[in-house]
């Protein structure tokens, strides 16, 4: 069901009132059990601040993904694990400190993958198990990446590879990771319900937790759960999903899990995204107020929080506050509002609703490529 009113179901059919409003669209489509938005909205329909662009490093992180494999083995011996241990942390690292995220990692990942798969290549017994750890973790970065800009094939390879990965190190906490990353995976697909039955799955490999990071694992499913759930609009068991998150934040207390930065914080910004995704702004909203969102060590998931806010703003009908969102967005990273639709899609609306022309979202959606 749309949660609309009858009232504006009527004023759709009679004068498409608000019908191509990307969230407007969204709603009757999964009500309709439409995939293809063209459907309904025909050739008028432009999805112009929708069309992200293909970051610079894709080609050759894709090249790097699928060659290291069929490529001849190296000469000479590959670099060891504590060697790719340390650029993997150095990649993290990049990951949620930088402004340019996905750049970093763009620069970081074909050799890492390169020289990953010249070491499982190279191993054998207990060292083959490990190696292919490494690789499980390694795999996740790229998923990350691929989920960052968007570039959806790419991360279906690198979810495929992730889990096949886990399941030759034979690490049940990585393969607990490997259906989180299949879990978001699938939520970049809009693939909602997908989602919630890949981390209801992935759960049982860390059933009891044995310790802190399982636990964080373990946290991190059931906000994607959460997630899953919301986007279906199955509201109660989407906040059942979230309320199992809270509890297992607050035993692991103040630990923040690198891979997944699953954390009180964290629960705490998927209780805005829940409200939003389930379509109770005001909720959002209050949620939201509760929030210090520079608690959370990282600078896409607190730009990604701000384009949320942005368009619990926006619904809300304060374009002021959705701008002040929007701008924040860009202050914790320059990258992220770049490879995000729906934050691409609110850009454009605000600069077009804006009168001058030095205005900064002006700026913004000009330096998108969206004016």
């Amino acid at each position: 069901m749309v949660s609309r009113t009858e009232r504006w179901m009527g004023l759709l059919e009679q004068e498409g009132r608000g019908a191509l409003r990307l969230d407007n669209l969204i709603d009757l489509a999964r009500a309709m059990r439409i995939d293809d938005l063209s459907a309904l909205a025909g050739r008028r329909f432009t999805a112009t601040a929708l069309e992200v662009p293909e970051h610079p490093a894709v080609p050759e992180i894709r090249h790097a993904l699928t060659h290291s494999l069929l490529a001849p083995a190296p000469d000479g011996q590959p670099y060891s694990p504590e060697n790719l241990e340390y650029r993997i942390r150095h990649a993290w690292d990049a990951w949620h400190v930088s402004r340019t995220q996905n750049t970093q990692l763009g620069l970081l990942l074909p050799s890492l993958l390169r020289d990953t798969a010249a070491l499982t290549r190279a191993t054998t017994g207990a060292q083959r198990r490990k190696a292919y750890a490494i690789a499980t973790r390694v795999y996740l970065i790229g998923q990350r990446f691929a989920y960052g800009v968007r570039a959806l094939n790419l991360a279906v390879q690198f979810t495929d590879r992730t889990l096949l990965a886990a399941e030759m190190s034979d690490d049940a906490r990585l393969m607990a990771l490997a259906g989180w990353g299949s879990a978001m995976t699938s939520l970049t697909a809009q693939q909602p319900q997908e989602a919630e039955q890949t981390a209801l799955a992935a759960l049982r490999h860390v059933a009891r937790p044995a310790s802190v990071s399982d636990a964080s694992v373990r946290g991190a499913l059931l906000l994607f759960a959460a997630m899953g759930a919301a986007g279906n609009r199955r509201t109660a068991d989407a906040w059942r999903h979230w309320e199992e998150a809270e509890r297992v934040s607050k035993r692991i207390g103040r630990h923040i899990d690198v891979e997944t930065m699953f954390s009180a914080v964290n629960v705490g910004i998927y209780s805005v995204a829940v409200n939003m995704e389930c379509g109770r702004t005001f909720n959002a909203m209050s949620s939201a107020a509760h929030l210090d969102p520079r608690e959370m060590p990282s600078s896409n998931r607190r730009a990604t929080h701000f384009i949320d806010l942005a368009r619990i703003y926006d619904k809300a009908g304060d374009r002021e506050a959705a701008r002040g969102a929007i701008l924040d967005s860009v202050e914790a990273s320059t990258e992220t509002i770049a490879y995000n639709p729906d934050g691409r899609q609110l850009v454009a609306i605000l600069a077009r609703a804006g009168s001058a022309s030095n205005d900064e979202i002006a700026h913004l959606a000009d330096g998108l490529g969206l004016l």
